[in-house]
């Protein structure tokens, strides 16, 4: 026989008005045992069991209300419900948890708060601190503007040794205090807060920017430079402490700051331009133009060739004359190949360096100046007068670099060379007048017949220079490159007294190297026949230089193709440092482009080096583990870092990690 629903409500609705209460619940509880989901049955069902002062049948009824209410999003409802299971049950722990929920999900904070509070008080009253601590914390998070609960939360977490929560509970409380002017009481608050974690950096922020608001810089620029003393590669308290000396505005303190940290990481070279901007803020000229020349090179090959020439503006806006603003000018025109800017920059650089007596800018713009504007004798002259005054002999200027930078050549006119044929070179000369003429630097086949060079001056100018680089090599001990320029140089200008003077020296010198020589690794190899020729130490180190150049450029993918080349020249048991160095880097270089396996792949090949020492083994360690991290493996990258930590506690900012490994194990 099928229950029949509507019959029961009408028996129960009947029995209600007859006062019949026991009959009605009886139906009622006959309607919600076939249809559960039926609430508002539930709900009168529990209200008939308050009328008889069943307080557990009604209470019963009124939780699966409320409940059901709460899951579905009416918070109001279930508030209502919760309040008639108070009335029956005003001692009820669980009934005062979901109504302190529901009211701060409502955001009737005031009451949210009032329930908290029975919590915590009824959890102190039992001994369960712990719980209690969670309940003020909660109504900490309902008043932001209260000060007070977060401080005795600290102190309360301190006493129960929950260190961690004690110091976010002190810093919240610093940055209550901050928010409200209450700056001394803030920095109290943030020191008691680093006294439990003092690597934490929002803590640290905080302090800085309530320090500053006291006008108490030098303190917090004290309090990071003792951080640094530990800790000096540190570049998070690096950035807090140049945005300190910059607010303080102490250019020098700042200078320092920030040359360290573009040493450290050469990424972050953007950070001179802040110099650049507070020296000219200034008036120091000067020290703009030093800081901008740092990074000039970065900002050109970064490609921000138009952000350099703004800050070149800006110095020569302030003083049209200020020769190193000239000097950069004149770096800039080059770079960007723009040779009449170049021409003019460098006028305009010899006539300020004169006026400011600065002979050796003067002398740099003239050199250049000679070569790109021939005819005009003035600068020749000018030349040649500071050479007799100082004593100068050599030329400052290779004018074949200098014409191939903006790929020209300096051609005569035909006439002229037809008027030359029958003259020594020694006595042309150019009209003061005479435009020069300047072509692209083409070189086309137009005989069978070889073009001869003209003997004399420019082969001799050659020569001079070759043997000028040959000495050069020798006196720095590049005995192999020297030979090599010697070759060269016999096949180009045949048999010379001077070649031969410096083929006698490298000879000398390799017999000197001969007599003190010990076995090394290549007489090794040839002596148990092991004849693969290894690379030379100068196609490496031409590599490994290009590669490091291109990673401070930013140029990353070309650094790791290079340092590949170079690396594959040398081994980790060839008994130098070089295997270990590059792929080191090429570790560093994998984790600026986000490939972490890549790195982990580097970094334990360079611990294949055999006897480093413990800086480097505990160093490849640390980027193993950060490596290990990034690719998502936690697991070998706590590992690596307890290995330092076991070796040496105070090896960068390894304890602090191990510790925050160890709280999330």
């Amino acid at each position: 026989m099928s229950f029949d629903k509507t019959k029961a409500m009408r028996n129960a609705e009947k029995y209600v008005a007859q006062g019949k209460i026991r009959l009605a619940i009886s139906e009622y509880q006959a309607v919600v045992a076939h249809d559960p989901r039926d609430i508002t049955t539930m709900n009168m069902l529990g209200d008939l069991h308050a009328k008889t002062s069943d307080r557990r049948q009604a209470v019963e009824c009124y939780m699966k209300v409320a409940e059901h209410y709460a899951t579905q999003g009416f918070a109001q409802k279930a508030i209502a419900i919760y309040n008639k299971v108070a009335r029956l049950q005003p001692d009820s722990i669980e009934v005062s948890s979901k109504l302190a929920e529901l009211y701060k999900v409502k955001g009737s904070l005031s009451e949210a708060r009032s329930h908290y509070e029975t919590l915590a008080r009824h959890y102190e009253g039992t001994g369960k601190r712990i719980e209690a601590l969670a309940m003020w914390k909660q109504i900490a998070l309902l008043d932001p503007n209260n000060t007070e609960v977060c401080v005795n939360l600290a102190e309360s977490y301190l006493k129960e040794g929950e260190t961690e929560d004690a110091a976010e509970a002190f810093a919240e409380a610093g940055a209550r205090f901050g928010r409200l002017g209450l700056h001394e009481d803030a920095v109290k608050a943030y020191h008691r807060s680093l006294d439990i974690q003092p690597d934490a950096l929002r803590t640290l922020d905080g302090l800085i920017h309530s320090y500053s608001a006291l006008g108490n810089t030098a303190k917090a620029i004290e309090y990071l430079e003792g951080i640094l003393e530990k800790e000096p590669y540190n570049r998070d308290i690096l950035y807090l402490l140049i945005d300190c000396h910059i607010d303080a505005q102490n250019a020098a303190g700042a200078e320092k700051a920030v040359l360290h940290l573009v040493e450290i990481e050469p990424a972050n070279y953007p950070r001179l331009l802040d110099l650049v901007r507070m020296y000219l803020n200034a008036g120091d000229l000067d020290s703009s133009a030093r800081i901008l020349s740092m990074s000039s090179e970065y900002l050109l090959a970064g490609g921000q060739a138009d952000e350099c020439k703004h800050w070149i503006d800006e110095i020569l806006q302030r003083e049209a004359s200020h020769v190193p603003a000239l000097r950069l000018l004149v770096r800039y025109c080059s770079w960007i190949k723009d040779e009449e800017s170049f021409r003019v920059s460098l006028e305009r650089l010899a006539v300020s360096a004169r006026a400011a007596n600065e002979v050796d800018d003067e002398r740099f713009a003239l050199s250049q100046l000679v070569v790109v504007r021939p005819f005009e004798t003035q600068f020749s002259e000018r030349l040649a007068e500071l050479k007799e005054l100082h004593g100068f002999s050599d030329d400052l200027v290779d004018a074949e670099l200098l014409r191939a930078e903006f790929d020209q050549v300096d051609v005569q006119p035909a006439e002229e060379v037809a008027a030359v044929e029958d003259v020594t070179p020694d006595v042309v000369e150019h009209p003061a007048d005479a435009e020069p003429a300047v072509v692209a630097f083409e070189v086309e086949a137009t005989s069978s017949s070889p073009v001869e060079e003209p003997a004399g001056g420019v082969d001799e100018h050659k020569l001079a220079k070759d043997l000028e680089s040959i000495n050069f090599y020798i006196e720095n001990g590049y005995h192999e490159l020297a030979a090599k320029a010697i070759d060269e140089s016999e096949k180009e200008f045949g048999r010379r007294d001077e070649i031969d003077e410096v083929k006698r020296k490298v000879a000398a010198l390799r017999d000197q190297a001969a007599s003190n020589h010990t076995l090394t690794v290549e007489d090794m190899r040839s002596e148990f026949g092991l004849t693969d020729e290894l690379p030379s130490d100068e196609d490496y180190d031409t590599k490994y230089h290009t590669a490091i150049a291109y990673q401070e450029m930013g140029l990353t993918e070309d650094a790791i193709r290079i340092f590949q080349e170079a690396i594959s020249l040398v081994s980790p048991l060839d008994g130098t440092r070089r295997f270990f160095h590059c792929a080191n880097l090429l570790g560093h270089c994998f984790m600026s482009t986000g490939h972490a396996s890549m790195a982990v792949t580097w970094f334990t090949r360079a611990l294949e080096t055999p006897n480093l020492d413990d800086s480097e083994r505990h160093g490849l360690w640390y980027e193993l583990a950060t490596a290990y991290d990034a690719a998502g493996n936690p697991v070998d990258a706590h590992r690596f870092y307890e290995q330092v930590y076991t070796e040496n506690v105070d090896f960068r900012d390894v304890a602090s990690r191990v510790r925050s490994e160890m709280a999330v194990h």
